[in-house]
């Protein structure tokens, strides 16, 4: 019977737990919606410039990832169909990584990564606690909508279903504008 009661209690806690991630850390719950995102430059492996400022009138989804990361590499994959499907409807993909060079050029040969891609760490942690992620967890998702202001945030990863509802919702809100 005690062992009963500690199991329950001990589901109890982490079910609450788990709820108060969600609310805190989930879709929908930044502060930052609906604020201004920072002018940020996201420099590529070819050092070309990605001027946040620059893509107005573009939604743009910036992914926070590392090499290390097991849901960032799920992630990835849904990424590179996500570019390749809504780039035409004005979407733009940028993927700065919490890693080096050397460890992120083989995952973007093996995964085709289509969109620009960011290799330094001091950089990618940097932009990405001015886009509200002072946790340093990843995969982080920020989409900044085309008047630049941040439109969602997500800390975790994405399944396709989410992905995809997280894109179309948005991208059929600026279509009705």
């Amino acid at each position: 019977m005690r062992q009963t009661l500690l199991v329950l209690l001990l589901a109890l806690c982490a079910g609450s737990a788990g709820y108060l991630a969600y609310r805190l850390l989930g879709p929908g719950s930044s502060p930052l919606i609906g604020q201004p995102a920072p002018n940020l430059v996201f420099v590529d492996a070819q050092q070309r410039e990605h001027r946040l400022e620059a893509m107005r009138g573009q939604w743009v989804l910036i992914n926070f990832w590392a090499s290390w990361c097991a849901p960032c590499m799920d992630e990835l994959p849904l990424l590179v169909e996500a570019q390749a499907r809504y780039a035409a409807r004005g979407l733009r993909i940028l993927g700065p990584a919490l890693d080096d060079a050397a460890a992120v050029a083989p995952i973007v040969q093996r995964f085709r990564l289509n969109y620009p891609v960011m290799a330094d760490f001091a950089a990618a942690d940097q932009a990405m606690q001015a886009l509200g992620n002072t946790r340093g967890a990843l995969p982080y998702t920020v989409l900044v909508d085309p008047e630049g202001r941040i439109a969602e945030v997500v800390l975790g990863g994405l399944s396709r279903a989410a992905l995809e509802t997280l894109i179309t919702s948005h991208l059929a809100c600026s279509h009705r504008a």
